[in-house]
């Protein structure tokens, strides 16, 4: 073949490159226009750029989000509690001590007039407030309260659909001096009405906090002395902690210094560094069960998995829990460092590319389904929803002209996984995604329209 040959054969393969780079830009499945209006927030619409969530309990759906405080909705904060207003501490000058008790009706009068200050302090600020909305599957989701903070808020329920609204350290009352608090809120019907909770410690420090009962809290506490197993029997009141290290791996110590051994002063402590991840779940009134696995990390930061460890926990009354551990368990998913799971509802969890689901009768995870290749790639999920009927998953997959991003793709089955179909959501669609529906056949998105947030539903049949 002569220079003019291998030049043409060179050309060809550059197109041929250049086409399938181009093929993989192109978006996969077709745009979901076609929307209806199932739901409206009565009170302040929501910011575009709010966090945004969807809490699922029994028959009440909530949904928290955020605004900036401004003069034209300053009125509509008002109909719903102010929580900061319900702060005792907030009622008097710290230097004076609490207040001394008071009649309900002038307690209430008092509770309003400061709810009004800090929501006007609020508004002149132009500060993020959290906004809580509820109600029944029946489209309207009524404000049942606010709370100052840029960080979100999150809600948790007991069996009993006792909710707890956890929020981060809230500003000082401009007005008065008094110091900054947090903490939970407590409401018995649904968010119709709130108390704070003092006495109540559930916050970061209790990662993946559920209850197994009404006074039955569980949560996991990881910090670099080691993981603890943290339990409370009195409804997150008061806590014990057990060194999960020490039951679950024993041999921590050991193991380690004969990999540092093993490697030799010469490698470096870096090639022999361990790290240990952690899972919890609820699985029955009186059990849990989670996972432990042991990584080898290397001086690039690339872990190796080395062993996988299963650990259920049996708790009973007046005697310390009863831990049974299995060793050289398959590995299993990591759990979403957001996730709280609440007891009996089913329990999903994805690693790269495939979706598992947790047995809680057998304590195991089983793997369903694994999600396509995107323009021949390979592709990783994301985020993952999943509903009665139907799982909504948002891929990553690389592609030949990255321009420092990956290719993104949503897919959707109505089957576990067997077939997938691929669709697009517009930048807007995606800020205001909710994810799906209960029954999980329509992706579900807030919306500004007229001066009120709307939730809008895609049908995805």
């Amino acid at each position: 073949m002569d220079i003019r040959g291998y030049a043409s054969a060179a050309a060809i393969a550059v197109a041929g490159l250049l086409a399938y780079g181009l093929y993989q830009l192109a978006p996969q499945g077709q745009p979901l226009v076609r929307s209806e209006v199932i739901g409206q927030l009565d009170g302040p619409p929501l910011a575009g750029y709010s966090r945004t969530r969807l809490y699922r309990f029994g028959d009440y759906q909530y949904l928290t989000g955020q605004l900036i405080v401004a003069g034209r909705v300053q009125g509509g904060l008002e109909q719903a509690p102010v929580l900061e207003a319900l702060v005792p501490a907030q009622h008097e000058p710290g230097e004076f001590g609490p207040m001394p008790p008071m009649p309900q009706d002038e307690a209430a009068i008092r509770q309003a007039a400061l709810a009004q200050d800090l929501l006007r302090a609020a508004a002149a600020a132009r500060e993020v407030r959290n906004l809580v909305y509820g109600g029944r599957d029946n489209g309207r989701y009524a404000l049942l309260g606010s709370v100052a903070g840029d960080a979100g808020v999150t809600l948790l329920s007991t069996p009993g659909q006792t909710l707890y609204l956890v929020a981060g350290p809230l500003r000082q009352a401009r007005q008065r001096g008094a110091p900054a608090v947090g903490g939970a809120w407590r409401s018995d019907d649904q968010g119709a009405s709130w108390r704070y909770a003092p006495e109540v410690t559930l916050g970061p420090a209790q990662r993946h906090a559920m209850f197994l009962t009404e006074a039955r809290v569980v949560a996991l506490e990881e910090a670099a002395d080691g993981a603890r197993l943290l339990v409370s029997e009195d409804g997150a009141r008061h806590w014990s902690a057990l060194r999960l290290d020490e039951q679950v791996w024993p041999d921590a110590g050991s193991y380690g210094k004969a990999l540092a051994d093993q490697a030799g002063p010469q490698r470096g402590a870096a090639d022999a560094r361990l790290a240990y991840g952690w899972s919890l779940y609820p699985v029955a009134a009186d059990r849990a069960v989670g996972w432990s696995w042991r990584d080898r990390v290397g001086a690039d930061g690339a872990a190796r998995r080395i062993e996988t460890r299963r650990f259920e926990v049996r708790f009973q009354a007046g005697a310390s829990p009863a831990f049974r551990i299995t060793h050289g368990v398959a590995p299993v998913p990591q759990q979403d460092p957001m996730s709280r799971p609440v007891l009996g509802m089913p329990v999903y969890a994805t690693q790269g590319n495939r979706i598992f689901r947790l047995d809680t009768d057998q304590g195991n995870w089983h793997e369903l389904a694994a999600t396509p290749k995107v323009r021949g790639q390979p592709s990783s999920i994301g985020q993952a929803w999943f509903g009665r009927k139907g799982w909504m998953v948002q891929t990553y997959a690389d592609r030949l002209f990255d321009f420092g991003e990956r290719t993104r793709t949503y897919f959707h089955t109505h089957d576990q996984g067997r077939t997938w179909r691929p669709f697009q959501l517009s930048p807007d669609q995606e800020r205001g995604l909710l994810g799906l529906d209960a029954a999980g056949e329509g992706v579900l998105v807030h919306a500004e329209r007229d001066g009120r947030t709307v939730i809008l539903r895609y049908g995805l049949d």
